[in-house]
C-alpha cells in the first residue's frame, strides 16, 4: 500500500458506463468488470467511495424536454442512481466485499441515509461506501454531488472514469487528431469550457485543492494504475501542484509541442476578459452582469445561474428567478454584497433589479477598471507566450526538434500573441466606447 500515490479516493463513474453495448439500462458483465477493479483496490486496503450517475436510466434535463417539470425530472433521476447502486453494491458483495449504499434522499427500507460520520466510519472500517441520490436536491448533477462527497470524505482525489483515457481538445471519437492532455489546472478547465465535469464541481475541487484524474474505465487495471500514479491519463489540480503532478509514462515523461494548445490558452485569456467586461456595468441592463456573483447554497459557492433563471424584461431591469424559496434571501445577500451597487427588490421568489443610470465620473472609473481587466488579459497572453517559447527551446536542446523547426514554431507563437494582444485592444475600445455612450 505504501506504493500508492492515492490511499482514498471518490471514482465517480457515469449511467451510460454501466450500460456496455446496450442502448440504456443496466449491463450485468459491464458492472461486474467495473466492480472487480473497484474489489482489486480494496483488497490492497486502499478506501474507496463512489458515486454514480443514472444516464443509462433517466436523465432530468431530457425528461424536461419531454414536459416533465425540472425539479421531478431530476428527482427521478436521483432515484435511477439508487438503482445504479444497488447494482453495484451487489456486484461488490457477490466478491465479498463489504459495502454501504448512503441515500441523500431517506429510503430507510433501501438504504442507509447520508451521514458523513457514519460514512467516514464505514471507509475507516474498509467497506465501500457508494453515494446515491445526488446532493439530494434538484438542479444540481451527480458531477456536482461526487465533488460534494469528495470534500466531505477528505479524500485525496476525485477520479472520474469515462470511455476515453484522459481530457482532449475535441472529441477523440470525431477526430482522429484529437490531442491528450497530459494535465490541466482546473483554471485552464474553466476558462476553456472543456466540459470534464460540471463548473460547479470543478470548482469546488479547486477551492478544496483536490485533484481530478480522468482515465479510462475500459483499461484492465486503470482504477489500480490511476491510485499508484501511473498509467494513462489526464490529471487536473491547482497551478502549483501541475510540476509535482506530473505523471510519468514508461518510466518518463514525454514533452511535446502543439501550437493550438497554446493557442485555445490564449483565447481563453481573451474569453475570460470578454466575460469580465460583460460584468462591467453600462446603465442598462445585461444578464451577463450577473454572471460573476456567487451565492451561497447547500453547504457551497455556487454561480447565481444555478440557483435562479436570470432575465432582462425591460432596458434597465434585470430580474432573478429563484427556484427554491430558501433560497431567495442568500441571493439577495450575494446581490448586495457584490462591487456592481445593485438594490434588489424582493417580489415572492422573484428579485427585481432596477439599472440607474451612472455618473460621467463612474463611467470614466469603469473605464480605467476596463483598461485594467485589458492589460492583465495582455499579460496572460504573453505568459503563455513564454511557456510556449521555453517549451520550444527545451525540445531544440534535448534534440527532439530541429533548430529550423523551432524557429518556424516560434514564429507562430509569436503571430498567434500578436493577433490576441490586437483583439484584445479591440475588445478595450468597444467596452470603453459603450461605458461611455449615455
Amino acid at each position: 500500500m505504501s506504493d500508492y500515490k492515492f490511499k482514498r479516493v471518490l471514482l465517480k463513474i457515469s449511467g451510460e458506463a454501466l450500460m456496455g453495448d446496450q442502448e440504456y439500462g443496466i449491463d450485468t458483465e459491464t458492472v461486474t468488470r467495473i466492480a472487480g477493479e473497484v474489489a482489486a483496490a480494496h483488497e490492497k486496503g486502499l478506501q474507496v467511495a463512489l458515486v454514480i450517475g443514472a444516464g443509462n436510466i433517466f436523465r432530468g434535463l431530457s425528461a424536461q424536454a419531454t414536459g416533465i417539470e425540472r425539479s421531478t425530472a431530476d428527482y427521478m433521476g436521483m432515484l435511477a442512481t439508487v438503482m445504479n447502486a444497488l447494482a453495484m453494491q451487489s456486484a461488490l458483495e457477490q466478491m465479498d466485499v463489504a459495502t454501504r449504499v448512503q441515500s441523500a434522499i431517506p429510503m430507510q427500507t433501501v438504504c442507509e441515509s447520508y451521514i458523513r460520520r457514519r460514512a467516514v466510519r464505514h471507509m475507516e472500517k474498509g467497506r465501500v461506501v457508494i453515494f446515491a441520490a445526488g446532493t439530494g436536491n434538484p438542479y444540481f448533477t451527480t458531477d456536482t454531488a461526487a465533488a460534494l462527497r469528495a470534500a466531505e470524505m477528505e479524500c485525496d482525489a476525485l477520479l472520474k472514469g469515462t470511455q476515453v483515457d484522459g481530457v482532449y481538445d475535441s472529441d477523440p471519437k470525431k477526430n482522429a487528431d484529437a490531442v491528450r492532455y497530459d494535465k490541466l489546472s482546473y483554471h485552464k478547465v474553466l476558462a476553456d469550457d472543456l466540459k470534464v465535469m460540471d463548473a460547479s464541481a470543478i470548482a469546488l475541487m479547486r477551492e478544496n485543492d483536490i485533484p481530478i484524474i480522468v482515465f479510462s474505465l475500459h483499461e484492465k487495471g486503470g482504477l489500480d494504475n490511476v491510485m499508484a500514479g501511473r498509467g494513462t491519463s489526464t490529471i487536473i489540480t491547482s497551478q502549483r501542484g501541475l510540476a509535482a503532478a506530473r505523471l510519468p509514462l514508461e518510466g518518463k515523461t514525454i514533452m511535446s509541442f502543439n501550437l493550438s494548445d497554446y493557442r485555445k490558452r490564449m483565447d481563453g485569456a481573451l474569453d475570460s476578459l470578454r466575460k469580465e467586461f460583460a460584468g462591467l456595468r453600462t446603465g442598462r441592463a445585461n444578464a451577463a452582469l450577473l454572471d460573476g456573483i456567487v451565492v451561497s447554497a447547500y453547504g457551497s459557492e455556487m454561480p447565481i445561474n444555478q440557483v435562479g433563471s436570470v432575465s432582462v424584461p425591460e432596458a434597465r431591469m434585470l430580474t432573478v428567478s429563484v427556484w427554491d424559496k430558501t433560497m431567495v434571501g442568500p441571493v439577495e445577500k450575494a446581490l448586495r454584497q457584490s462591487s456592481l451597487g445593485l438594490n434588489p427588490v424582493v417580489d415572492g421568489q422573484t428579485l427585481r433589479i432596477p439599472m440607474p443610470p451612472l455618473t460621467e465620473e463612474r463611467r470614466k472609473e469603469l473605464t480605467k477598471v476596463a483598461g485594467t481587466y485589458a492589460e492583465n488579459a495582455k499579460v496572460a497572453v504573453r505568459n503563455v507566450r513564454r511557456d510556449a517559447m521555453n517549451t520550444l527551446k527545451r525540445l531544440e536542446k534535448d534534440g527532439e526538434m530541429g533548430e529550423n523547426e523551432q524557429k518556424a514554431h516560434e514564429k507562430d507563437v509569436q503571430t498567434a500573441t500578436d493577433e490576441l494582444v490586437s483583439n484584445i485592444d479591440s475588445a478595450l475600445s468597444q467596452k470603453s466606447e459603450e461605458i461611455m455612450q449615455v
